[in-house]
């Protein structure tokens, strides 16, 4: 299907762009509050404007000679991304809802988010690989300001990490990215799929290959650069690192099914989906070693989003259709209750502290954001009828069906893990017998009404998803079949 006079398509990207940049020269005005709170309402039906099908931007369709190959910006939506733009929206506009009960709120942190979620928008859609790049890039820049925006020392080294890495990673994926054109002539990755499928591996494919999982892990936070993402994490405003991971998870899938479609199926990708599973493993077993080590409740959930992000690529990784669902599943179920776990965060973070050890008693004054953080939890542990024990479940199911119970194994193993340390600070937070100061404190504590909104719809989106997860999964089934791989018929 090619462009139609009435598909509005890039307007999911386009608006979001154009309001960056209008936020950023207005970012003084008395009207900021209004407007961002205006765009979080927009950003809701912003990814129903477009219709499914393939959308060439500008008109670039063009038959290069006998080859037919295609060139020019390419995005292309379906029911399965468009349930992940929505999903990065809806947790957009309720960040932007939250950061409006904020004193300090301004323009530029409303650009920012703008242009964070246009430029992940772009790289979910994308169907040309160096258009994907670009935005990638700008996804780059843009989580490295949020950061700076917290205002920290801490935050301002953090940042400067992310940027130093980030300029050799992408540069490694721009040269992944030329490595590919130079063998196979086009940018389109539906068309490169096809050279692929169809023409023996040369140096410069495999060199491409491997550039590809270096961007992956980047942008995704898997090892080796699972620490500098962490890092920021912790380092940012609690409901601003929610964006962050919610970035982060979907340039993870992004990427994992840019490599699926172009290598998935070919004799040598079997060595490169043990790669992945390894790095995946890693991701697990790391950040919930790390995550159980922790004092302080930011850094605990930021080496959390990053075992998470382990149970993400495991599932993409092991490439068949039912791990690809599971995969893209998760990635979405994780984005909401992390969003919701860091949004409690934030409410949490009003006592003055995010050392567990300082905390405690604070069940009686905030009783319902204890109830929806637990939900959260429970969630993220894997407990029915919550959404991640669906995901979870369709994950575990994938890895035994695809003859790899060790890593079935293995995420059991780290759910325990997620069980002992998200209880551990549950208890710490809320349930620990406090100080009469720290009471005579907590009277003091002022919630907006703003955050609780926000964290009350992702939490019964959690309790939703565990219910009904058709509602996702049936979305995602097509998409997966069509890109997943039989490994039986590939022995």
């Amino acid at each position: 299907m090619v462009k139609k006079m009435d598909n509005f398509l890039p307007l999911i990207v386009v608006f979001p762009l154009i309001m960056s940049i209008i936020f950023s020269y207005i970012y003084k005005s008395k009207i900021v509050r209004i407007l961002t709170f205006l765009m979080a309402l927009i950003l809701v039906v912003l990814p129903f404007f477009g219709t499914y099908g393939t959308y060439f931007f500008g008109d670039h369709a063009i038959a290069l000679g006998s080859t037919s190959l295609t060139s020019g910006i390419a995005y292309v939506l379906n029911p399965a991304k468009n349930v992940m733009v929505f999903t990065l929206m809806l947790i957009g506009s309720l960040i932007l809802i939250s950061a409006t009960g904020e004193k300090k709120l301004n323009g530029i942190f409303t650009s920012l988010m703008l242009m964070g979620l246009a430029s992940v928008s772009a790289i979910i859609m994308a169907e040309d690989i160096f258009n994907l790049y670009v935005f990638y890039e700008i996804a780059t820049i843009t989580q490295a300001g949020l950061v700076i925006a917290s205002g920290t020392e801490n935050a301002y080294k953090a940042a400067f990490r992310y940027l130093l890495i980030g300029t050799m990673a992408g540069s490694l994926l721009l040269l992944g990215i030329a490595l590919l054109l130079s063998a196979t002539g086009t940018l389109n990755i539906e068309d490169m799929r096809n050279f692929l499928a169809n023409n023996s591996a040369t140096p410069a494919i495999y060199g491409g290959l491997l550039m590809l999982i270096i961007g992956l892990g980047y942008g995704g936070g898997l090892p080796p650069f699972h620490t500098i993402k962490a890092d920021m994490y912790s380092r940012a405003r609690p409901f601003v690192a929610s964006m962050l991971q919610t970035y982060s998870k979907f340039v993870l899938i992004a990427l994992m099914i840019v490599i699926l479609k172009l290598f998935g199926g070919l004799p040598y990708f079997n060595i490169t989906r043990g790669v992945l599973i390894a790095l995946s493993i890693g991701g697990m077993v790391f950040g919930t070693v790390m995550a159980l080590l922790q004092n302080d409740y930011k850094k605990l959930l930021a080496y959390h989003t990053i075992s998470q992000g382990g149970y993400v690529a495991a599932g993409l990784a092991i490439g068949t259709p039912l791990g690809i669902v599971a995969g893209i599943f998760h990635g979405i179920n994780h984005a909401i209750y992390k969003s919701a776990l860091f949004l409690g965060a934030h409410i949490v973070s009003k006592a003055k502290s995010s050392n567990m050890a300082k905390l405690g008693g604070l069940l009686p004054f905030m009783p319902f954001v204890a109830f929806m953080i637990l939900c959260a939890k429970l969630a993220t542990i894997g407990i029915p009828p919550l959404n991640g024990f669906q995901s979870k479940l369709l994950l575990i199911d994938a890895a035994m069906k695809a003859n790899i119970p060790e890593l079935a194994i293995i995420m059991i193993l780290v759910s325990i893990g997620t069980f002992v340390y998200m209880m551990k600070a549950f208890y710490l937070i809320f349930l620990k017998p406090c100080s009469e100061e720290q009471i005579e404190e907590y009277k003091n504590i002022k919630i907006s009404k703003y955050s609780v909104f926000s964290l009350a719809i992702l939490t019964v989106l959690c309790i939703l998803l565990g219910i009904y997860p058709d509602i996702v999964v049936d979305r995602i089934y097509p998409f997966a079949k069509d890109i997943g791989i039989n490994w039986a018929l590939n022995k």
